[in-house]
């Protein structure tokens, strides 16, 4: 634990601070990367489900972005729509 404390006081005296991501929070690209996707009842397409590592920042700039699983929505939600606007595609 001592290793890793001084590692962490050493990168707030260069200015990085650490950031985390919150559940049913919007997907924001700058600050974060979905690593996966999954559909959810819980969760609106383009929100997080759970955050898997938080990001990294020196005075706002991101150096290494979150790393969170997003929502796709409910399962069959817009896949309609999707199957017909690609069968047109093939057909013309």
């Amino acid at each position: 634990a001592g290793l890793r404390s001084e590692f962490e006081s050493s990168l707030a005296e260069l200015g990085v601070s650490e950031y985390f991501a919150e559940s049913g929070q919007a997907l924001d690209a700058g600050r974060m990367v979905a690593v996966e996707e999954e559909y959810s009842e819980e969760f609106a397409a383009g929100t997080v489900i759970r955050a898997l590592k938080s990001g990294l920042e020196i005075s706002g700039n991101v150096v290494r972005p979150a790393e969170v699983v997003g929502s796709v929505g409910q399962e069959g939600e817009g896949e309609e729509g999707g199957e017909a606007a690609e069968t047109s595609g093939e057909a013309e």
